[in-house]
């Protein structure tokens, strides 16, 4: 990926940070390079200064200029911005990490945010007439996909049969590796899909047959929406939230939801907690 470089004073110290900002995304899943290269050098080119000459000032000048954004937008892009500086300090590129000293407010969250009711999701799904997209939806609510994480995977990630369902190899955030369960009905729908599967078969391909991309994934959704007629807000990732809200309202034990759908933060009551092998979201949902 190219990263574009920020504006700085001079050349030497841009190519400095440019070098620095490399390193510190190297490794990084594909989607998070783009995403985090972009709010470092949004917030370089707002600075107006080589990152060596930050201080604590420019950084809450950039937190104030975020104020309008979403409260989780805001504390993303001040925390990956707090993590270039930490980099930094490690690698001895800075004295100082001004970043320590920044303190970002931890959104609220309240039990509506980003979520459909049982009733929505059925609706969106079961108005879909298009085999492909419907079966797209029901992919993401019953193993609480990433848009990324739908897009992105291939047959040779999935091991299962028509008659027994099957499970999925889900590589997401932070390159974590878990699994998703696929139901015996859904496996047959995904199949039907694609006839003559290769290993780098996209497992819902787009409409001309190759990976379908998430902002494909996106229009799909938001025309099952319209369709719906529910939330005009709602996108692909609320149906991730939504699962995890009704599978856990349907007797679905947290740390199961946990290592199903790769959250970190969870009470941490459930850490010795281990997920049974044929448990998955999908055995907690009506869809």
């Amino acid at each position: 990926m190219e990263i574009v470089p920020a504006q700085a004073v001079s050349s030497v110290p841009q190519v400095r940070d440019d070098m620095l900002i490399r390193m510190w995304l190297h490794g990084r899943t594909p989607n998070t390079v783009t995403a985090y290269a972009a709010d470092a050098n949004s917030f370089l080119q707002f600075a107006g200064r080589p990152l060596a000459e930050i201080g604590l000032a420019d950084l809450q000048r950039w937190a104030e200029n975020l104020s309008e954004q979403a409260p989780a937008s805001r504390a993303r892009r001040l925390a990956v911005v707090k993590s270039l500086l930490s980099f930094a300090l490690k690698l001895g590129y800075l004295q100082i990490d001004p970043g320590r000293m920044l303190r970002i407010e931890k959104p609220a969250i309240t039990s509506g945010d980003h979520l459909l009711s049982p009733a929505d999701v059925l609706r969106m799904i079961g108005m879909e007439p298009d085999l492909r997209a419907r079966t797209m939806l029901r992919l993401v609510y019953a193993c609480g996909l990433r848009a990324s994480e739908a897009c992105g995977l291939r047959w040779r990630d999935m091991t299962g049969t028509d008659k027994k369902g099957g499970q999925a190899n889900i590589l997401g955030k932070g390159s974590k590796l878990r699994t998703a369960l696929i139901p015996a009905d859904l496996w047959r729908d995904l199949a039907a899909l694609t006839p003559a599967v290769r290993p780098d078969s996209p497992v819902v391909p787009g409409r001309h047959g190759g990976a379908m991309d998430r902002q494909a994934l996106h229009r799909l959704v938001k025309r099952a929406v319209r369709r719906a007629g529910v939330n005009p807000k709602a996108s692909s990732h609320w149906l991730r939230h939504s699962a995890t809200s009704h599978a856990i309202a349907g007797g679905c034990d947290i740390q199961t939801v946990r290592e199903r759908l790769g959250h970190a933060s969870l009470a941490t009551t459930t850490r010795y907690a281990h997920a049974a092998p044929d448990k998955g979201l999908a055995n907690y949902l009506k869809y």
